[in-house]
């Protein structure tokens, strides 16, 4: 799958600064960009009783400014007790509830602020565990609780620069039905890292 958006912009002076896509050029107070251009290839495996075994996903993003990887990760899942998945490689962190979600998901099309500054990019290189039930009748099927440990600098820096980690958590409750109109849900995010 893939898709494309492209946007034009106009600033109120040549040279203007902006806090995301980059400052205007000196001579300039408007343009075009495009602000995401994605293609994905996803592979999933299931096993002879058809439960999801293993899954990989790459995904990139090219603009104007270059190509660039956003998600590159793999999958396994445990189908014994259909509770756990363990994934690892460059993929989203755990935090927050609009940082997983892609911009089709979204309320809209940017994320917010608050997001924007202590993620700068909501992508890491890392490893994680998820509880997450499968076919679960009880109450356990609202629950999800990702567990990683990440490189810390995300997609800021060319590699790894120190040897500390960032530990993330999320745990979150699923959409309940309270009533046909209703749904609750619910998270809490635990960040143990630096913010550059």
């Amino acid at each position: 799958g893939g898709y494309i958006q492209t946007q034009f912009q106009v600033a109120e002076s040549k040279g203007a600064k902006s806090f995301d896509g980059g400052d205007f050029a000196t001579n300039s107070d408007n343009r075009f960009m495009i602000r995401r251009g994605r293609i994905r290839f996803d592979y999933m495996h299931f096993s002879e009783n058809t439960k999801p075994s293993v899954q990989f996903v790459f995904q990139f993003d090219g603009t104007e400014r270059g190509v660039f990887i956003r998600d590159f990760w793999g999958r396994i899942f445990e189908n014994k007790y259909k509770l756990f998945s363990f994934t690892t490689g460059m993929f989203a962190r755990p935090y927050g509830y609009e940082l997983n979600l892609s911009s089709a998901d979204r309320e809209s099309p940017e994320r917010g602020r608050m997001s924007q500054t202590l993620m700068k990019t909501e992508r890491d290189l890392g490893a994680m565990v998820s509880f997450d039930p499968r076919e679960r009748k009880d109450w356990l099927k609202y629950v999800k609780w990702d567990v990683g440990i990440f490189n810390g600098q995300g997609l800021t820096a060319p590699g790894e620069y120190d040897s500390y980690k960032d530990v993330i958590s999320r745990i979150g409750f699923k959409p309940y039905p309270l009533n046909k109109n209703l749904l609750l849900s619910a998270g809490i995010s635990y960040l143990n890292g630096g913010l550059i």
